[in-house]
């Protein structure tokens, strides 16, 4: 069933006759009246009454204009978006990212934008399936990690501290500690996240090249979950996430001259129909993620100052 169809019968509905719609449409009368016979065919309807030539809509015709108008509607917002597409225009943006990265980046970067910017809408999924997610069915993906696919480009956009949360009255917070050391930390009773997380990857790096081994885990596929335990008293719960509940965070020294961190990177398909659009898109949350992002992140701890 042809669209064009339908516009010819709209048409005809407007202009109350076969002639004023082929004025309308820039056609021949007998291709509008031939188009209308073919619709009330399929269809199996009588659209209109004609009383010479003039034509009146049947019941069954006027119940059907509303069909009508939606479908021909529908049909030019296709119409539009794929020449807006073909021409490069970006107008939606699908990221996928897992909930942390959600919650602390792309929530913020979003409320910064206007409705002359892409819309942008979120595919929440765990964190080991956002590159998948984006070689199959978004735009951009913001991962946390090394960039290991080569199927997609990449661009760096921050990095975040691995924090040690602690009750108020744990001692390193009653001392007013401000970071502790991965030997100190492996000592403790840790609330950590399942290994599929980057930060878990992050931290678990760090501990076996420095030698040691943890005393005592107990893991948890939730990073708020893991910080409030923390902050009430359950152990030492190791996350990126802003401090929430109350919880003393503290940064993590490794053996080198920085503290634990996580790389932030944005990838996407490398031939993406608007690359151009979408290379701007992701210069503006690079600029947010150095800046906010990242001044965000590190102003929370005392020693945000140092090689942050």
């Amino acid at each position: 069933m042809e669209i064009k169809r339908f516009r010819y019968f709209l048409a005809v509905v407007h202009a109350g006759t076969v002639t004023g719609a082929a004025e309308r449409l820039h056609v021949a009368q007998p291709a509008v009246s031939r188009q209308l016979r073919h619709l009330e065919t399929e269809l199996g309807l009588a659209l209109f009454d004609r009383f010479g030539p003039r034509l009146r809509l049947t019941s069954a015709g006027r119940q059907f204009v509303a069909v009508a108008e939606d479908l021909v509607s529908r049909a030019d917002r296709i119409d539009s978006v794929a020449q807006h597409m073909a021409r490069g225009g970006l107008s939606h943006v699908v990221v996928a990212a897992a909930q942390t990265t959600i919650n602390e980046v792309l929530a913020p970067f979003v409320a910064t934008l206007t409705r002359s910017d892409p819309f942008l809408s979120v595919r929440e999924v765990p964190a080991d399936q956002i590159q998948t997610t984006v070689r199959e069915q978004a735009d951009l993906g913001i991962a946390a990690g090394p960039a290991y696919d080569p199927m997609l480009e990449w661009r760096p956009l921050t990095d975040v501290p691995l924090r040690a949360y602690v009750a108020p009255t744990h001692r390193w917070a009653t001392h007013g500690r401000r970071t502790i050391t991965i030997s100190e930390l492996v000592t403790e009773e840790l609330l950590l996240l399942t290994r599929e997380h980057p930060a878990r990857a992050v931290l678990d790096e760090a501990v076996s090249k420095a030698g040691l081994t943890y005393t005592h885990v107990t893991e948890s596929s939730n990073a708020l979950m893991c910080e409030a335990l923390a902050a009430g008293g359950f152990g030492v719960g190791v996350v990126t996430d802003l401090p929430r509940f109350g919880g003393c965070p503290l940064l993590i020294d490794t053996a080198g001259p920085t503290t634990l961190r996580l790389q932030l990177r944005a990838c996407w398909p490398p031939h993406h129909y608007a690359a151009e659009a979408l290379t701007s898109f992701l210069d503006r949350l690079a600029e947010f993620a150095a800046t906010y992002v990242h001044d965000t992140a590190w102003q929370t701890s005392p020693n945000s100052h140092r090689d942050p």
